[in-house]
């Protein structure tokens, strides 16, 4: 009977320390009930060494091993239950202090709280399990080794069983743990040889002869997502509308496909691989390459050497508590969220509506500028999820900048929504499958409206202009977080001038005349489009153009072969 009693307990432990894997799923309501393939060879060792004279040395392996792969199993679950995807290691110490600031702007000094809690249960955890492992031993120790082998294969049995359920899944924590660890480390690697010096030494050795003034209209989340089947049709019709006001106007219009580092969210890795020429679609590469932005070769750079005066528009960026506002890439004039000085009613995620903050740049921003060209970098944002409270479009943007008609509860719960999306914005690794936010006929159509709004705002912004740049770019930053499985990166690129000569450079490269989508085997990445740009620029001066950098800097010629 005690025998029995203790292969009983042995099976129960083995099954409970299995079930603290799972906590993060389990708070998350999710089904899906995971457990580590090592914790059986963990059980078998502890039985089988019991007896041996390696029974302490293989207890504190075990206990240490064990809490490796808690830790490791409840990073891993956080991330699959925000992002949907395991999180690089690397990336993790970015992200924790990234998302502490958030919570800690949302709960005060509760969120050190509930970072002290998590601290002590884990400790908690480590110290019940090593109590656990240790008695799972003293019981073994106490059976015979056919009766340990029987208690093993018992353990065996259990885990087929449960693999019998569809809800139950095996995992390969300390394979998967390495697998991890040697891409940080690789990842780390890469940071550290640094950004090479001269890659665009050709670009930088560039000399305008004229100057003329470019634009670049960031449109947030405008991807190919427009052309799913229960949209396509009300975007087409709105897009013909867009480009035959644009012809009447006199613009020539081209439109390629450009492929984003990242899907779903992360716009400020999209808009610094956009503007470096760099690929950066890891949190850590990005902090590691902002200190050195102003110094590397980059767009705004590029422009300032040749007399330009640079603006950068992020109507959503402000300084919060932990959080500094920095112009990382050096622009010579900024609009951020307190510039822009929006009194009215706040809108969705960004806020101020899009209207309102192209109308500032161009009645307000632009004439202050004197004689000097200008590159503009404007990055809108009412188009980012959620989708569900749009601007109205009215015929004078100052009509939106009614004071006092902030909505305090709208506020709340755009900070919320802040929290609840930050975690899934870091998402990205080499093999991408979003599944988070389920494609339904109302958040498509809630998607389209608002993307609709955004292009309808630049549209009338440039058509309002009495005296327009010279080229525009109007692009999607990145994919919306709307697919339940994709690979599909790329967003459209409609390249507007009057003169067909700057036009020339992105013909060369596969855009297609007009503003239909291109094919995306033809797609350029966001980190050529730099090398483009100024290769159009230099080719409408009948210069020979700068070598033109599918793939941007530092890329192999395999990578650039994709």
């Amino acid at each position: 009977m005690k025998t029995a009693r203790s292969i009983l307990i042995i099976w129960l432990v083995f099954v409970l320390l299995n079930q603290v894997l799972v906590v993060p799923k389990v708070m998350a309501d999710s089904k899906l009930l995971v457990y580590s393939q090592d914790s059986v060879v963990i059980f078998a060792c502890l039985i089988l060494l019991s007896r041996t004279a390696l029974a302490r040395l293989c207890l504190a392996v075990s206990s240490l091993l064990w809490f490796f792969i808690v830790l490791f199993e409840w990073i891993r679950e956080v991330g699959i239950v925000a992002m949907k995807q395991s999180p690089l290691l690397y990336d993790v110490y970015f992200l924790a202090g990234h998302l502490y600031i958030l919570v800690r702007d949302l709960m005060g000094f509760k969120a050190t709280l509930l970072l002290g809690g998590l601290c002590l249960t884990l400790i908690t955890i480590g110290l019940v399990s090593t109590f656990l492992l240790r008695w799972v031993q003293r019981l073994a120790g106490g059976l015979g080794f056919g009766l340990q082998v029987i208690c093993v294969l018992g353990i065996g049995a259990i885990v087929y069983g449960a693999e019998q359920n569809p809800d139950v899944r095996g995992r390969e924590t300390l394979a998967d743990a390495r697998d991890n660890i040697e891409r940080s480390v690789a990842v780390y690697g890469e940071i550290k040889r640094g950004v090479q010096d001269g890659v665009y030494a050709d670009i930088d050795a560039v000399k305008l002869k004229k100057q003329p003034r470019v634009h670049i209209y960031i449109v947030e989340s405008y991807g190919r997502a427009v052309l799913k089947k229960q949209i396509v049709d009300d975007f087409m019709t709105y897009r013909a509308d867009m480009a035959q006001r644009f012809t009447e106007a006199g613009w020539h219009i081209a439109t390629g496909l450009s492929e984003a580092p990242v899907m779903g969210g992360r716009s400020w890795l999209a808009d610094a691989t956009l503007l470096s020429g760099r690929t950066v679609k890891y949190e850590s590469v990005y902090r590691y390459l902002t200190p050195k932005l102003r110094e590397i070769s980059s767009l705004p750079k590029f422009f300032a050497s040749h007399g330009y005066r640079t603006v950068l528009m992020r109507p959503k960026d402000k300084a919060r508590p932990g959080i500094e506002l920095v112009n990382h890439f050096g622009f010579s004039d900024t609009v951020f969220h307190e510039d822009l000085d929006y009194k009215g009613r706040n809108y969705g995620w960004v806020e101020i509506p899009d209207q309102f903050a192209l109308g500032h740049i161009r009645d307000v921003v632009l004439p202050t500028l004197g004689d000097q060209p200008e590159f503009v970098f404007a990055h809108l944002g009412s188009s980012h999820i959620p989708w569900d409270d749009l601007p109205p479009i009215v015929d004078n943007w100052r009509d939106l900048d009614e004071t006092g008609s902030r909505k305090k509860k709208g506020n709340q719960k755009l900070t919320d929504n802040e929290i609840k999306f930050q975690l899934k914005r870091f998402r990205r690794d080499k093999e991408v499958r979003l599944r988070r936010l389920n494609p339904t006929a109302e958040n498509v159509s809630e998607y389209l409206d608002a993307i609709v709004y955004s292009l309808e705002s630049v549209t009338r912004h440039i058509l309002a202009m009495d005296d327009p740049p010279d080229l525009i770019l109007i692009m999607g930053d990145h994919q919306p977080p709307m697919y339940k499985s994709s690979d599909d990166f790329s967003v459209p690129v409609h390249v507007l001038a009057r003169d067909t000569k700057l036009l020339k450079g992105f013909l060369k490269h596969k855009f297609r005349p007009g503003i239909r989508f291109g094919a995306r085997k033809n797609r350029t990445y966001h980190e050529g489009l730099y090398s483009m740009l100024i290769g159009a620029l230099t080719r409408a001066e009948l210069q020979d153009p700068p070598e033109y950098r599918r793939r941007g800097a530092g890329v192999n010629k395999a990578e650039a072969a994709k």
